[in-house]
């Protein structure tokens, strides 16, 4: 079943809006992170609970990687949300391009983050 002409613009609508809402909070964590990041210097120590402070405490490296995976995700997110509208409107052709694309890009996170292991010796 087609996509009405309202219901293309609504749709369109709501994905540019995942688009911008990702890319502005991305944007935004990334200069407080980098300013943050300015502002507090590295730890010199060498002793195991201030090298875990630093890294999991409220700091400006931690906003800045944060921000940069919200850039990653964001069009993830878009698929994501594609997947679902094109299911809730029967488009079937392309709720199963969505998740076709979907799984290409789960697999290739974990293929990733596996550093390419779990393939070949």
């Amino acid at each position: 079943m087609k996509m009405e002409n309202g219901n293309n613009q609504r749709f369109e609508l709501i994905l540019s809006y995942v688009l911008l809402i990702g890319v502005a909070l991305s944007a935004f964590l990334i200069f407080l992170g980098i300013l943050l990041a300015h502002l507090q210097p590295l730890p010199v120590s060498h002793d195991i609970i201030s090298i875990l402070k630093f890294h999991f405490g409220f700091n400006g490296y931690t906003i800045l990687a944060i921000g940069f995976i919200l850039l990653l995700a964001t069009p993830i997110m878009r698929v994501i949300f594609s997947f679902f509208l094109f299911l809730l409107n029967r488009d079937w052709t392309y709720t199963l391009i969505s998740l076709l694309v979907l799984l290409i890009l789960i697999a290739s996170l974990v293929l990733g983050g596996l550093g390419g292991k779990a393939i070949g010796p």
